[in-house]
């Protein structure tokens, strides 16, 4: 879990479903993006949140989220630069590294083979990589890293 100054929380809802791919060596990785509300009433704004995930909670992401479902998402600040194939420019993006999972409308899924309302990444993560570069999946998913039944 995120504890550094670019943590993340936002809640939101999927703007469409998750697009899904695997890295050369294998790893998944999974990309989405939230509908984020701030403010209220006629002075409401949405903001559009990228967030990625990868190895076992890309897994999760796949299998359980889908367009119109809200969820709670907790993980890192991270900038990603590529040149763009068609037009040569150099782009950029920031973007929502997710150490966690949870659905805001009370929806249950599973993971591990138990019933849970979560999921999160594994404590031990390794740098987040362009899609081009391999990246190995940590070995361990237990949906609640440090024991202590918080959602963040």
């Amino acid at each position: 879990m995120s504890r550094g100054f670019s943590a993340a929380q936002v809640r939101g809802t999927l703007g469409r479903d998750p697009e899904s791919r695997a890295t050369s060596s294998g790893t998944k990785v999974v990309n989405f993006s939230l509908a984020v509300e701030r403010g209220y009433g006629d002075r409401a704004i949405t903001d559009w949140r990228a967030i990625v995930c990868w190895g076992p909670l890309a897994e999760f992401a796949e299998k359980y989220l889908k367009k119109g479902k809200s969820v709670y998402v907790t993980g890192e600040l991270q900038d990603r630069s590529w040149d763009d194939k068609q037009t040569g420019a150099k782009r950029t993006v920031t973007e929502i590294r997710a150490d966690r999972i949870e659905f805001a409308d009370g929806g249950e899924s599973k993971t591990g083979g138990a019933a849970t309302r979560t999921a999160a990444a594994p404590a031990t993560r390794q740098q987040a990589a362009p899609p081009a570069r391999t990246v190995s999946a940590p070995a361990n998913d237990d949906p609640d890293p440090f024991g202590d039944g918080e959602p963040f």
